[in-house]
């Protein structure tokens, strides 16, 4: 595996939404790019009523990035408001399960 390879395989790439308003999360939330996903967070909790995770052409998140989703379910939430996750597949909906944080997020149809 060559740097350049492995550099591409950490990546994250996070795109505003305006319907619903939100983030879109492309690539792998990991340790790498937990600086990426904590600032997308802080910026949609800051500005947003309600908020959207999309999380469909998400390929890989470790605990480190679930947790960054709970905390900022759980600040929208301190604020009367919630943090929906479309897109979540089984597994993550599983692991979030397992974690006790499941409660924390809304999962759209």
């Amino acid at each position: 595996m060559t740097l350049t390879t492995a550099v591409r395989e950490w990546q994250l790439e996070v795109t505003a939404t305006a319907r619903p308003e939100g983030i879109r999360l492309r690539g792998e939330a990991d340790i790498f790019t937990l600086p990426t996903l904590e600032i997308a967070l802080e910026m949609l909790v800051g500005r947003a009523n309600d908020a959207t995770v999309d999380l469909r052409e998400l390929t890989f998140i470790d605990v480190i990035g679930l947790r960054a989703l709970a905390r900022a379910a759980i600040h929208l939430r301190s604020r009367g408001r919630c943090l929906r996750l479309s897109g979540a597949s089984r597994q993550i909906r599983r692991v979030l399960g397992l974690l006790g944080w499941a409660e924390l997020f809304e999962f759209p149809c």
